[in-house]
């Protein structure tokens, strides 16, 4: 399950990069590149922008679903401290007298 929705978090992820810079700026942008200008006579002067908007919106809802899904699904294999602590035994303390390594001032 977690490798299936991951290698579709990675296909949203590509389309959602391919669609905005498909995208028309306030410039020309990348899709003049690709014939962008031409798909405007095809889909009509504002046609296209808008199924690019659409995409675009639709690819973003993926994307943050796909995201939420990912963070909540348990990896699997033993959890492990971000201190690193083995054996879950609390680190050392010093006792409540003592510096930690700091010089004493004179």
């Amino acid at each position: 399950m977690l490798g299936v929705l991951t290698a579709f978090h990675v296909l949203v992820c590509v389309g959602l990069i391919i669609v905005v810079l498909l995208q028309t700026g306030k410039g020309t942008g990348l899709a003049s590149v690709f014939g962008g200008g031409g798909g405007e006579s095809v889909f009509g002067g504002k046609g296209f922008g808008s199924v690019l908007a659409k995409a675009t919106g639709v690819l973003a809802v993926l994307f943050m679903l796909t995201s939420i899904g990912l963070s909540l699904l348990p990896k699997g294999g033993k959890a492990r401290s971000a201190l690193g602590t083995q054996g879950g035994r609390p680190a050392a303390e010093a006792p409540a007298g003592q510096s930690q390594g700091f010089p004493q001032g004179q």
